[in-house]
């Protein structure tokens, strides 16, 4: 399992698209870092709201205000282009027949390809912070932040630098695993077609039908079972120095749609008649 792994990992890793995706996901992180440090030395100048207000403060909190933007949208595309081309690209190119004639199991094919494409969505995520942090201390050094009351905390408070370092480690490693159920939904849709375009657009837009959802306060509490609608509980951290239940409900929300809609896929997989 482990030699398969790896070598679909190498795979996946050595691919054009892939290296495309981690040059954007430096530099986009790096230009945001910049666009809020010159919004910043402008006088007169409104220099944001929440996250991004608190980003002028310290470059440790960049990483949470950039994440906090790119994880309702583009990280969402790029974990839905790594999970839905999954196996949909190994059919659309041809390949699933000589894929399958290596000796092991359907099952295990499936579960090595997810954890592959799991470990590549957490490389994404934290190279977003990583690069963003680097680009942030450099701009505005490392300092410790204080929350005045307007940004959401019923009273203002300091978060020092050690406690910051691992709310925004924590941060990063939660909107990680918040794509869990994007996961288990894109091997799904990955078996059920062999276009991988199709396989992509719709694991992304469930997401995006799901924040759609979650904007709409009348569906009361069908919105808590929306795999989007944990997604931002982290931010509590920074801006309401508190650890939210929200993101323990959050988690066990994903894992229920993992649970679900991966065991869905692997039966499927197994009973697929595979004719690419």
């Amino acid at each position: 399992m482990i030699a398969l792994v790896r070598t679909e990992f190498v795979k996946a890793a050595r691919r054009t698209r892939t290296l495309i995706i981690a040059a954007l996901l430096i530099g986009l992180p790096t230009l945001i870092a910049v666009a809020i440090h010159s919004r910043g030395d402008r006088p007169g100048r409104d220099n944001g709201e929440g996250l991004f207000r608190l980003a002028q403060q310290s470059g440790i909190m960049v990483p949470a205000a950039v994440l906090g933007v790119m994880s309702g949208f583009l990280l969402i595309v790029i974990t839905g282009t790594f999970v839905g081309d999954s196996v949909a690209g190994e059919a659309a190119w041809g390949n699933l027949r000589y894929v399958l004639m290596r000796p092991v199991t359907r099952g295990r094919l499936l579960v090595a390809k997810a954890i592959v494409a799991d470990v590549l969505v957490w490389a994404c995520t934290f190279l977003v912070s990583i690069a963003a942090l680097i680009a942030g201390v450099i701009l505005f050094g490392s300092h410790a932040v204080t929350v005045p009351a307007f940004v959401g905390s019923s009273g203002g408070f300091t978060i020092p630098v050690g406690t910051l370092v691992a709310r925004v480690a924590l941060g990063t490693a939660y909107v990680a695993f918040g794509y869990t159920a994007l996961l288990g939904l894109g091997m799904l849709f990955s078996t059920l077609t062999d276009a991988a375009t199709s396989a992509i657009g719709a694991t992304v837009g469930v997401y995006i039908v799901s924040e759609i959802l979650d904007g709409i306060s009348q569906l009361g509490r069908i919105r808590y079972g929306l795999p989007t609608h944990y997604l931002s509980a982290w931010e509590a951290m920074l801006t309401k120095n508190q650890y939210p239940s929200d993101m323990v409900v959050g988690v066990a929300v994903q894992l229920v749609y993992l649970a679900v809609f991966g065991t869905a896929a692997v039966i499927w997989f197994r009973r697929k008649d595979i004719r690419s």
